[in-house]
């Protein structure tokens, strides 16, 4: 494993969120065809914003989150983490933002989530990990499924975005799966 990462794959290294990232960071939050299926990008992303995630990324109990980084340039190419980590209950909900959509569909997400689900279960020694995914987010839905994790339902309606309203699919991953 290279040492410049706390966790690394063959083309994806997973570090410390540092401050030098929040002006990309912010960047990838501004941009819509980056947050076409999320909750953001109703409004630009401020440096208060910017405070809020660094602080969480850094000095939270409750969240592991790690700057995603492309090895072969070691360039910046989106945040994932576990976040709500709930010790006693052994369980975590999952995160991804992929900030370069030029790199979408290429697998880059499939690898950062199994070094994540693989530090979760091995490491953390938690038993789920869940997420909720945009139900038109078929990429993602695609990739989440390959990583091993199920359906366990969807949320009508949940997700608003540029003027409508999306379902919610809610999917999990357990340490016995």
């Amino acid at each position: 494993m290279d040492n410049t990462y706390f966790l690394s794959s063959k083309r994806i290294g997973l570090r410390t969120l540092t401050r030098d990232d929040m002006p990309v960071y912010q960047g990838f939050l501004n941009n819509k065809d980056v947050t076409k299926y999320l909750e953001m990008g109703w409004r630009p992303y401020t440096e208060k914003d910017l405070e809020v995630t660094y602080q969480e990324a850094n000095n939270a109990s409750s969240a592991l989150v790690f700057a995603v980084c492309d090895i072969k340039t070691n360039k910046l190419i989106g945040t994932a983490g576990l976040y709500f980590l709930h010790w006693p209950g052994r369980r975590a909900q999952y995160r991804i933002l992929l900030g370069k959509p030029e790199i979408y569909g290429k697998g880059f997400g499939s690898e950062v989530t199994n070094l994540i689900i693989k530090h979760g279960f091995e490491r953390l020694n938690l038993n789920t990990i869940y997420l909720g995914v945009n139900a038109e987010n078929k990429g993602a839905i695609r990739s989440y499924e390959k990583c091993g994790f199920v359906h366990e339902g969807v949320q009508r309606a949940f997700i608003y975005n540029d003027g409508r309203y999306y379902d919610c699919v809610n999917m999990s991953i357990l340490a016995n799966d």
